[in-house]
């Protein structure tokens, strides 16, 4: 097949290059998603606008940032365990680096194995974020989040969403990896033979990957958006006065309280925001890799 195995400094590539794509697609992507998904005490939910107004002038346009220091410190980590964990279970599993050779279902797993590992570290992340963008208790930096959720809630707070997180992203990152490579495969194959470089991928062409990772991200995000409207809720639910017992009973309630409307709660701003950030990310990622 010319395959070309992988060495310790593609690895080291892969590393590098996953942490760099994280952080510029976390800082990138940071400020709206929370607002539009979340509850507010009282039970209502904002739209964009209103979210947006809210958070100007309750926090100034810095409001959109609140958090993000915690998101560096846990994006870089996370997605440099990502990658690097896909691109060796890909290997493993025998696909090869070549653009022609195409195998979604052993790029699923991949994927799915990469997202086990990298949402240990990325989800407490995520928590800490919501809680400071919500701006529901008067948190007044990072630390002093931490230091509030530990004391009130306990260290399980901070992973209160991993269950529905996992529940979400692994069919997510299944899809979002599978389509990726897919739709790359599907544009080379309408361009011609690509030129290759001495691994014997196609030479970077910022385009196909601004495409592929734009599509990608649109049709993983569509399919798990219950989830994450779910995952969002447990997250902040310390601070928006409701409670749920774990990821079934926040669907269920969700369900039972708000029906289909619920589960697609920021379904557009997330088709919007996932396209947006898996042009990002993938063509960083792509680019930094070369």
């Amino acid at each position: 097949m010319g395959e070309v195995e992988y060495s310790g400094g593609d690895f080291g590539k892969f590393v590098v290059a996953g942490a760099i794509a994280g952080t510029a697609e976390h800082c990138g992507m940071f400020p709206l998603k929370t607002h539009v998904q979340a509850a507010r005490p009282n039970g209502e939910f904002l739209a964009l606008r209103q979210s947006i107004g809210l958070i100007v002038r309750g926090s100034g346009y810095g409001g959109f940032f609140r958090g993000i220091s915690a998101v560096v410190g846990g994006a870089a980590p996370a997605h440099a365990v990502y990658f690097s964990t896909y691109e060796f279970v890909k290997q493993r599993l025998g696909v090869s680096r070549r653009h022609d050779d195409h195998q979604p279902v052993a790029t699923a797993a991949a994927g799915i194995a990469a997202t086990t590992l990298s949402d240990l570290i990325m989800v407490p992340m995520e928590t800490i974020k919501q809680r400071m963008q919500l701006n529901m208790r008067p948190y007044k930096s990072v630390p002093h989040c931490i230091k509030t959720v530990l004391r009130n809630e306990g260290v399980f707070a901070f992973w209160a969403g991993y269950t529905t997180t996992l529940t979400m992203n692994l069919p997510y990152a299944g899809m979002w990896f599978a389509s990726y490579e897919s739709l790359c495969k599907l544009i080379y194959s309408r361009q011609g033979q690509p030129p290759l470089n001495e691994a014997g991928e196609p030479e970077y062409n910022p385009t196909v990957h601004l495409l592929a990772g734009g599509g990608a991200g649109v049709c993983a995000s569509a399919f798990t958006n219950p989830f994450d409207v779910a995952k969002t809720r447990l997250q902040t639910q310390g601070d928006v006065g409701k409670t749920y017992s774990g990821m079934v009973d926040a669907l269920t309630t969700i369900w039972r309280e708000e029906g289909i409307y619920g589960y697609m709660r920021g379904v557009r701003p997330r088709m919007v925001f996932h396209a947006t950030s898996g042009a990002i990310c993938w063509s960083v990622y792509e680019f930094v890799k070369q």
